[in-house]
């Protein structure tokens, strides 16, 4: 549509910027906040296309940096991170930019407990939120770097996720994304099955009127509306189809860019 940014992501997540623009999930977002308020460590599962990086970035992560969740504190700092590019490499970095001060692996590899040890300067009002986006990632990189290193780096780097999770001392919070299919793969790590046994958040599937206003609510962001009847017909579509939610933001997507929304809008949008 001329003139009007496209408020769909197409194929690619939601992220803490697009917040504005992800509706659908409120639901989600308060029972995940409320486990963060019981428990340090928290997996978000479901299958591939269910959204868990999006409900965990542009639905959680706001919610905690508007100081919504008491427990966390007033101000949380986020370290978002793929262990793809080497985990204990990829923390490092992130947490560098999280705490904006300088992290060395040396110290954070040091001991068992080295994450919570280069963290201990937070203020009394902070914390720290570490998400571990798309983790099944690690099972990959173990097993490609099983030769070289035995599965050291990755085992060390899950030690020390479970250490900081553990203790009560310093608010560090951690949050894993994972594809459903990969639960049985975190057998591997030693006290991972035990952790995850209390600390797992399957993601539902959305209802209809929750897709309903995935659809509608982004519209109206962006100032504009669709047609009734064209969202029935596209609620109706999607019922048939598993991996519902990516072909949904695609076609959306497409749509909006091809003018295909605006042909459908309501009359009192029209003129």
């Amino acid at each position: 549509m001329a003139g009007l940014n496209n408020p769909f992501r197409g194929l690619l997540p939601f992220e803490e910027q697009h917040a504005a623009l992800f509706f659908g999930r409120d639901k989600e977002i308060q029972e995940v906040a409320s486990r963060l308020e019981r428990q340090r460590l928290l997996a978000i599962t479901g299958v591939s296309g269910s959204g868990k990086s999006s409900l965990v970035m542009a639905g959680v992560v706001p919610m905690l940096r508007a100081g919504l969740i008491p427990k966390l504190g007033t101000q949380v700092r986020v370290a978002l991170m793929k262990p793809r590019g080497g985990p204990l490499f990829e923390l490092q970095r992130q947490l560098s930019q999280a705490l904006e001060r300088e992290v060395k692996q040396e110290d954070l590899t040091r001991t068992t407990y080295g994450l919570v040890d280069v963290v201990k300067p937070l203020s009394p009002d902070e914390s720290l939120l570490i998400v571990v986006d798309q983790f099944e990632e690690i099972f990959s990189y173990r097993k490609q770097h099983l030769s070289n290193d035995g599965g050291a780096v990755a085992d060390r780097f899950m030690t020390l996720l479970l250490r900081a999770t553990e203790q009560a001392e310093i608010p560090i919070f951690v949050v894993l994304t994972m594809r459903s299919d990969y639960l049985g793969a975190c057998a591997v790590f030693r006290g991972l099955p035990e952790a995850l046994n209390n600390a797992h958040y399957l993601v539902p599937k959305m209802t209809r009127l929750q897709l309903q206003e995935a659809i509608e609510e982004p519209l109206a962001a962006a100032g504009t509306s669709i047609h009734p009847g064209l969202v029935q017909q596209i609620l109706n579509e999607c019922e048939e189809e598993p991996d519902y939610l990516p072909v949904l933001q695609h076609l959306l997507f497409r749509m909006f860019e091809q003018g295909a929304l605006a042909s459908k809008l309501g009359p009192e949008t029209k003129g």
